[in-house]
C-alpha cells in the first residue's frame, strides 16, 4: 500500500521499503527521508514536522495532516 500527501513543500509518499518489506519508508519527491515500523508512524512524523525535510519541518503556514486518514491511498 502506498500513501500520498501533496503539500507546498513537496509530495510525500509512504510506501513499502524494498530493503525490508516489514517496514515502510517516508519519501519526498522520491528521496527517502526515513524508515518506520508502520505507515501511521510515518504519517505522524509528517504531522509533527519531524521528517528531516527542512522546508516542511520549519514551515508554519502549510496545512498539516492530522493523521494517515488525510493521505491519499494508492
Amino acid at each position: 500500500m502506498t500513501y500520498i500527501l501533496r503539500t507546498s513543500a513537496g509530495t510525500f509518499t509512504i510506501e513499502p521499503d524494498e530493503a525490508d518489506w516489514d517496514i515502510v519508508k517516508l519519501c519526498i519527491g522520491g528521496l527517502k527521508l526515513a524508515s518506520f515500523q508502520t505507515a501511521e508512524e510515518a504519517a505522524g512524523a509528517v504531522t509533527n514536522r519531524r521528517t528531516g525535510w527542512p522546508d516542511w519541518d520549519r514551515a508554519k503556514e502549510c496545512a498539516c495532516p492530522a493523521c494517515l486518514a488525510d493521505w491519499e491511498e494508492c
